[in-house]
């Protein structure tokens, strides 16, 4: 399917359409079933919350799991597809899809493993976790989701002229913006990725019980600072689940 053929289409929730038009090689029988195969896999992952991304995030999963089958589109949609319908047309569908396996998505590379370890293990103890990505680096940025919090950060650099290793730290607040205060360094070995993460996991934990607080690590809303700072900085946030 790495051709892809000119049906374009968006995908909605309740009218509220997606920003990004698709392009696909997918017709429109398997497509729905596509959709909904890809719904099917973040329920298992977060089978206690409701839908827990956005039309728009679910366009982003699309491009990120099948890159060979879906572009960005400047054309205008031939189709509207609302997810929540598809889902509720198909899910019972869903276990078959997911023993054929006709819809294996584009296998993580090490690098992306690691992240999508790192943001469950942050979801599983409490916090709320956001990937991103922009040239050469990884962010992960996770909070609680109260007011009055730390944010944390996991970050590794690609670049190899300066090294390849992951960064830990906190957002600090310097009044007219925000910037990141590294608390520790790890080097990244793609061969070691277990102890890499056994090892990012140890920093954090020591940072996450530092009882010695500054009042610039505080912020009265988090989820807006982070995406803030990471709109600021160029980066772009992305879907980063084990499919």
């Amino acid at each position: 399917m790495s051709k892809l053929k000119q049906l374009r289409f968006t995908i909605s929730r309740n009218g509220d359409k997606a920003k990004t038009v698709l392009k696909t090689s997918y017709d429109i029988v398997s497509l729905p079933y596509l959709l909904s195969y890809v719904m099917g896999i973040f329920f298992e992952e977060y089978e206690d919350e409701d839908i827990g991304f956005s039309s728009s995030e679910l366009t982003d999963m699309l491009l990120t799991m099948y890159p060979n089958d879906f572009a960005v589109s400047t054309g205008n949609a031939d189709l509207v597809i609302d997810d929540l319908e598809t889902w509720e047309r198909n899910c019972s569908s869903y276990d078959i899809i997911r023993t054929i396996g006709i819809f294996k998505p584009k296998e993580l590379n090490l690098s992306e493993k690691l992240f999508c370890k790192l943001k469950k293990h942050c979801k599983q103890n409490g916090f709320h976790a956001v990937y991103a990505e922009r040239s050469k680096v990884n962010l992960i940025m996770f909070y609680k989701l109260q007011n009055n919090q730390r944010l944390f950060e996991i970050r590794r650099n690609r670049n190899f002229k300066k090294g390849n290793y992951i960064e830990i730290g906190l957002l600090f607040n310097c009044k007219t913006f925000s910037e990141i205060r590294t608390v520790s360094v790890i080097p990244y070995n793609k061969n070691e990725v277990k102890s890499v993460f056994d090892n990012v996991i140890k920093e954090i934990n020591q940072i996450i019980d530092n009882e010695e607080v500054s009042k610039s690590d505080i912020f009265l809303n988090p989820q807006t600072a982070c995406l803030e700072y990471i709109n600021k900085h160029g980066y772009l946030i992305k879907p980063i689940e084990q499919w």
